[in-house]
């Protein structure tokens, strides 16, 4: 009697295990999700830990998420490549880069952008491996609508990454009106989750208006952002809609 409740502990355990496991299996694209989900609610958490932690600089306050992200994105898109070997070359040069940059604790950029480029062009790739796998599906199923969220939300990850590239080249492409932040005195080289949570505000149009592009080309940038991710949404949304209609409507096949 004294070993039943570890013996019941241990099934409980393994029951996890064995749900996480089918889980992996059957929905990639949401493993990915809920990896933005989470980076989505940790960057401006990462741009305070930055702002208190003098030796956090650079791309090491988002290090954690990033490698999550990279991580879980060649995970996704592990199952329908075509070449694995590429996926497996280009995470862990993007992971490569990133360490270089946390490594460097002196305030060289040139890693940084290294780093932000490549993961840039990274999430290009999953992105369009993502897109083509949903638009080919001929079903709907959970899987497909976490992969058409995953679309959604690494459009404005890309853009995130781009807007740190920009800052770092132009200290001057945007300004924080945030009074907990200091107007103005946010180094977003220090703080890029900053620019994360910007992204992400334009993407889905809310602007709360605490962090302004401040010249012309971040306007322009900010603008593009967020008419393409309406247009992207209506196309996935059309999409889907229409996928789902036709396999419903359509005649069962005859074995």
């Amino acid at each position: 009697m004294k070993h039943q409740p570890d013996r019941s502990m241990i099934c409980a355990m393994l029951g996890l295990v064995n749900g996480l496991r089918d889980f992996f299996r059957r929905f990639p694209f949401g493993v990915l999700l809920a990896a933005i989900l989470l980076m989505i609610v940790g960057a401006p958490i990462s741009a305070k830990i930055a702002h208190e932690m003098p030796g956090v600089q650079g791309p090491t306050g988002l290090a954690p998420l990033t490698v999550l992200l990279t991580i879980t994105a060649a995970y996704a898109i592990w199952t329908p490549a075509r070449n694995r070997a590429i996926i497996i070359c280009a995470a862990g040069f993007v992971l490569a880069l990133l360490g270089v940059g946390s490594l460097l604790t002196h305030r060289d950029r040139v890693p940084d952008i290294a780093h932000l480029f490549g993961q840039a062009l990274f999430l290009v790739f999953v992105t369009g491996s993502i897109l083509r796998a949903v638009f080919r599906a001929r079903v709907v199923d959970g899987n497909v609508l976490c992969g058409a969220a995953c679309v959604y939300l690494l459009f404005g990850a890309l853009w995130g990454y781009s807007y740190a590239m920009l800052a770092i080249v132009d200290h001057s492409s945007f300004t924080v009106i945030s009074q907990a932040a200091g107007a103005g005195k946010v180094d977003f080289w220090d703080e890029p989750g900053w620019l994360i949570y910007f992204s992400y505000t334009t993407l889905t149009t809310v602007g709360f208006g605490d962090i302004l592009p401040a010249d012309a080309f971040s306007r322009s940038l900010a603008v593009l952002e967020a008419v393409v991710g309406q247009i992207m949404l209506v196309v996935m949304l059309a999409r889907l809609v229409g996928l789902h209609v036709a396999h419903t409507t359509s005649p069962p096949r005859d074995h």
